[in-house]
């Protein structure tokens, strides 16, 4: 039993298991086209997602980047939103408000499933 002492501590249990599906932030987005541009406009936020009870993103806010990367596709966006469930990441928005343009970024933690609807 005197062996046992000499093997490092066990480091605190992480919660394994399999890594589950991808998450992702609780934002369905969908694709606006004016002219040559395309652009994400938030659609519809999933209650209780942490883009819902973050506070900050509205329906009609469009997204511009993800992390720092631009997007303007609904692919692009699930591509760079979802990743592994708790990690954080960086949206950068805009929204129109009366005869002004915001632009907002705001960091989640993702955490909802990745569930898209069929299209």
């Amino acid at each position: 039993a005197a062996a046992d002492a000499a093997l490092p501590p066990k480091a605190p249990k992480q919660p394994s298991g399999p890594p589950g599906p991808p998450a992702g932030v609780g934002i369905i987005f969908k694709e606006s086209r004016r002219n040559s541009t395309t652009a994400l406009v938030v659609k519809q936020l999933a209650p209780g997602g942490p883009a819902e009870t973050s506070g900050t993103i509205n329906v009609g806010d469009i997204l511009l980047k993800v992390d720092g990367k631009d997007v303007n596709t609904t692919e692009r966006a699930t591509e760079l939103i979802l990743g592994p469930r708790g990690s954080p990441i960086v949206l950068m928005f805009k929204r129109f408000a009366e005869d002004k343009v915001d632009k907002f970024s705001v960091t989640l933690n993702r955490g909802t499933p990745a569930v898209l609807p069929p299209t």
